[in-house]
């Protein structure tokens, strides 16, 4: 690899690594859900993708469907965690345990999730936008 690239590599997953301190990861959101009757139901996190911000982060289409949070985990297990997905103008990203996630429609930037709000059904994800 070019010290270049290798330089540029470490800076990003810096600021990924500080991104994660603010808002909830996969690993995070999968410790949350655990939490919570498997047979609630949660909103707005569609499928995953590469976020437009920065490709290394997962963000989930917004939705107004409801999925069941064992379905959701499901799917975080076998679409997400050790994952490649395509960034929004290429290159090669592995989802993981420390990915920061979003909320986003495809090719937008969106909110960071930042947690769950499990006062209501269906559940949501509380959203912030980007400091």
């Amino acid at each position: 690899m070019h010290p270049l690239q290798a330089m540029s590599d470490g800076f990003s997953q810096e600021r990924q690594t500080q991104r994660a301190e603010s808002q909830l990861t996969l690993g995070k959101l999968t410790t949350l859900l655990k939490l919570l009757n498997p047979d609630r139901f949660i909103i707005g996190l569609g499928f995953p993708m590469s976020y437009r911000g920065y490709y290394g982060d997962l963000a989930f289409n917004e939705t107004l469907t409801m999925e069941l949070i064992t379905d959701l985990l499901t799917r975080i297990q076998n679409d997400c965690m050790g994952k490649v997905f395509e960034g929004y103008k290429g290159g090669e990203y592995v989802m993981g345990e420390n990915t920061p996630i979003w909320t986003a429609t495809y090719g937008c930037l969106g909110k960071k999730i930042i947690g769950l709000d499990s006062s209501q059904e269906p559940i949501k994800p509380i959203l912030k936008e980007d400091d």
